[in-house]
Formats: structure tokens, C-alpha cells, sequence
């Protein structure tokens, strides 16, 4: 019997629920960088992570890309699956290396017509997760650069054990879709105000309280959100 502890969504599930899912779901590690969904193309497999972090990029014609949404161990990704569409409307690629566990897309279609209580759970993480995606459009039309860095590093922190974070201030700008020297700017701003700790490609949360406030309000919604639909909270409080 899989272990499904260490992701929200499956431990969330009844047990028949959970009997159905148990036996379809494969272990998997999860890369840097791995691409779990390319815009356009058929979805595979929809992944439980159990640690790591997921990236959900929006991409233009001209080749510009945004980050719209995380995915960690609360999650799935596949949620157009859930509603029935089985190709991918947007890139899905690790930002953080993990582990966790993937199903057919196909069989997992399968399961959610024969369990209207397992679809209507997945379709309660599809509606959480879109209001993280109008949450993040708020921010990126609203926000100024240091309070959508602090949001964003607030929502990493949520997702991973211990306090710091194997991201590069390249990434941060592609995530942002802002300039890198911007995002150089910004991180000693928060540096310089005692919130994190800067150092080669890794960024320590020292002062998570002073991140909430610097976010000016754009972190906090979406979460209790998730609460709400899903009883996940971050176990960072």
C-alpha cells in the first residue's frame, strides 16, 4: 500500500477512495527543471508531489513566460484533467527537485467517472488552485516587485522543509517576468531589512512575519482559500 501521508490531497480522500487510487499510483523523483506538463500536448500522468515544488507557466506567442501558480505537496497537478480536458493548457516544470507519486491520466479519468466523491475532491483542489491564479494576477497587475517577491517566497516557504531555498535570482526574474536586476534590487531590499538572508543561489526565510507584512496584503487570501475548500493549511501557521 502506497503511503499517501505526506500529500494533502491523498490523505484527504475516504477510504474507498483512496482504495481505488492506491493501487494506480507510481513512485516517482522528480528533477529540477522536469517538464510535468507542455502546453498543448496530451497530460500523461498527474503527479501527488510529496515534496518539491511545481512551477504552472504561462506562455505568449512571442515567447514570454510567467509564473501563474505553485504546486506542492497540498496538490495535483492534471487539474484539466479533473474537468475533463486532456491536454495541457499550460508548462508545468519542477522549480524544486522532489518526490511523489503520478497516475495514468487516462485510468484517472477512468476513476473519476466511477467515483463522483473522488472527482468532486479533485475538482475542490481545481477551484483552490484557480483562485491562487487570480490571487497571482492581482499581484503581478497590483503589486510592486518587493511585495510579489515576498508573496512568492512566503508561498515556496509553505511548501518546503526547513527555512531556505535553492532558487536563482535568473529564475526568480523568468518566475516574475520582471528584469533580473530588479529582482537583484528587490532581494537586498528584503536582505537589508533583516527578512531573508542571501547567498549563491540560496535564499534564507529569516524574518516570516516581516515577509507577511512586507507582501502588503497579497499573501493570506488564497491560503485561507485553501483552508476552506481543502482543510490544508501551511505549516508554517
Amino acid at each position: 500500500m502506497q503511503d499517501r501521508s505526506r500529500n494533502h490531497l491523498l490523505a484527504s480522500l475516504d477510504d474507498p477512495d483512496w482504495q481505488r487510487m492506491a493501487p494506480e499510483l507510481q513512485p516517482v523523483k522528480l528533477a529540477v527543471h522536469k517538464q510535468l506538463e507542455i502546453r498543448g500536448g496530451a497530460v500523461e500522468w498527474v503527479y501527488f508531489l510529496q515534496s518539491g515544488i511545481a512551477s504552472v507557466i504561462a506562455e505568449s506567442s512571442g515567447g514570454r513566460q510567467v509564473e501563474t501558480g505553485v504546486i506542492g505537496f497540498e496538490g495535483m497537478t492534471g487539474t484539466g484533467v479533473a474537468m475533463g480536458d486532456p491536454r495541457a493548457a499550460q508548462l508545468i516544470v519542477m522549480q524544486i527537485a522532489g518526490e511523489g507519486h503520478r497516475v495514468a491520466a487516462p485510468r484517472l479519468r477512468e476513476l473519476l467517472a466511477e467515483s463522483p466523491s473522488l472527482r468532486d475532491r479533485l475538482l475542490l483542489f481545481a477551484r483552490a488552485f484557480a483562485i491562487q491564479v487570480a490571487h497571482t494576477a492581482l499581484a503581478n497587475g497590483a503589486g510592486l516587485l518587493e511585495q510579489r517577491l515576498a508573496r512568492w517566497l512566503l508561498m515556496l516557504h509553505d511548501r518546503v522543509e526547513g527555512d531556505t531555498l535553492a532558487i536563482t535570482h535568473d529564475y526568480i526574474a523568468t518566475m516574475l517576468s520582471v528584469r533580473r536586476p530588479g529582482v537583484s534590487v528587490a532581494l537586498k531590499v528584503l536582505e537589508e531589512q533583516g527578512l531573508t538572508r542571501v547567498n549563491r543561489g540560496l535564499i534564507a526565510i529569516v524574518d516570516r512575519r516581516g515577509l507577511w507584512e512586507k507582501s502588503a496584503g497579497f499573501y493570506g487570501r488564497t491560503e485561507e482559500e485553501y483552508t476552506r475548500l481543502l482543510g490544508w493549511t501551511s505549516p508554517r501557521g
